[in-house]
């Protein structure tokens, strides 16, 4: 594994306004992005556990094999993102933009998305263990595979998402959809 680059605040800010977008390998803990505004920017693994991000402008970002272990998104504008195979453990979400983003294999173990926006999303493998989704909005999102067990649900909006091969909360097992016609029809 390579060793991670310590940047500061203003190192990635004169970077990412010189047209740099992509970042790997870097080591972010215990600097404040909150608010920041850094649309399509990527950071490929790179260390961003217990980041301050309220509130940041990030649509169409990556943070694919990135750590956000208990870092702050609340507020945050991820649009379209990509978090594959990310640690978003412990993280807070509440009210977080994601519709839209892609959330595969995530693990967000004990991560607090309240009242977030995740329609379109895709969930699929993505671990939320103890995950509170109260009044989050997962319409249309693919939860395929995903574990929620022990997961708050309460007042979220599931509608027209794909439950197949899910761990509901009481840990129950969706194996397949019915999709009932009416009499008649085609």
């Amino acid at each position: 594994m390579p060793s991670r680059s310590r940047y500061s605040l203003d190192v990635l800010n004169q970077r990412y306004s010189r047209g740099q977008l992509r970042f790997q390998h870097l080591d972010l803990r215990n600097l404040s992005l909150e608010g920041i505004k850094m649309p399509f920017i990527e950071f490929v693994d790179c260390n961003l556990q217990g980041q301050n991000l309220i509130g940041a402008f990030m649509p169409g970002g990556v943070f694919s094999h990135s750590c956000l272990h208990k870092s702050k998104l609340n507020w945050a504008n991820l649009i379209g993102s990509d978090f594959f195979l990310a640690d978003l453990s412990g993280a807070q979400l509440n009210r977080a933009m994601l519709s839209g983003a892609k959330l595969v294999g995530v693990n967000l173990q004990n991560a607090s998305l309240k009242e977030a926006v995740l329609t379109g999303s895709d969930l699929r493998g993505a671990n939320l263990k103890r995950a509170n989704l109260r009044g989050a909005n997962l319409s249309n999102a693919n939860l395929q595979g995903a574990d929620l067990r022990g997961a708050d649900l309460t007042g979220a909006d599931l509608s027209e998402a794909s439950l197949v091969g899910t761990l509901m909360p009481d840990a129950t097992y969706v194996d397949y959809g019915v999709e009932l016609l009416p009499a008649g029809s085609e």
